[in-house]
């Protein structure tokens, strides 16, 4: 049943993009992209992620609706996704994904540092939620959820430049 549910999900996905594709080619290229925003979560080494029926893993994430700040797409899309309430804090980067591929649509996502609040991990539609290190992940992603991974991995550096930045003016400070 759920293989069953996972093609039909996938089906309309694409539905969809050819139909805003042929709408976006009448008005003459005139449609904005679709805003999607996507959460990174690390837990001992681990990063949440789905793992697609292609065997492929992406972060958590999807499109944001009307009047929905990202951030809050971001919580609510991992959260259906997996099952777990995430809490989103910084913004690590957004992206631009231009596509002339008539079974996609072209997208401005913005991705979030986030942690795990609670709930219980479980299965949805779109795939299967699991936790997997790095080198996994680099194995199984494409080049888009890398250049997130990597930015993450940026974003973190940052920050733990950032504390011991603040240590070193600590005893000066005194």
């Amino acid at each position: 049943m759920n293989a069953i549910k996972t093609a039909l999900y996938t089906c309309l996905k694409r539905c969809v993009s050819y139909c805003f594709n042929l709408l976006n080619l009448l008005l003459g290229g005139k449609l904005p992209p679709f805003g999607s925003a996507a959460v990174v979560v690390e837990e001992q080494g681990r990063y949440l992620v789905l793992l697609l029926p292609s065997g492929r893993a992406v972060f958590p994430g999807g499109f944001m609706t009307w009047r929905e700040h990202p951030r809050e797409a971001a919580e609510r899309e991992g959260r259906e996704e997996t099952g777990l309430l995430l809490e989103a804090d910084d913004l690590i980067n957004f992206y631009s994904l231009v596509t002339t591929d008539w079974r996609a649509m072209s997208t401005i996502s913005f991705v979030y540092h986030a942690h795990v609040r609670g709930g219980l991990l479980r299965p949805g539609m779109e795939g299967r939620p699991c936790w997997l290190t790095e080198e996994e992940l680099r194995q199984r992603m494409d080049r888009q959820s890398l250049r997130v991974l990597d930015d993450y991995l940026g974003y973190c550096q940052r920050r733990r430049d950032e504390l011991s930045h603040v240590k070193t003016l600590v005893p000066l400070m005194r």
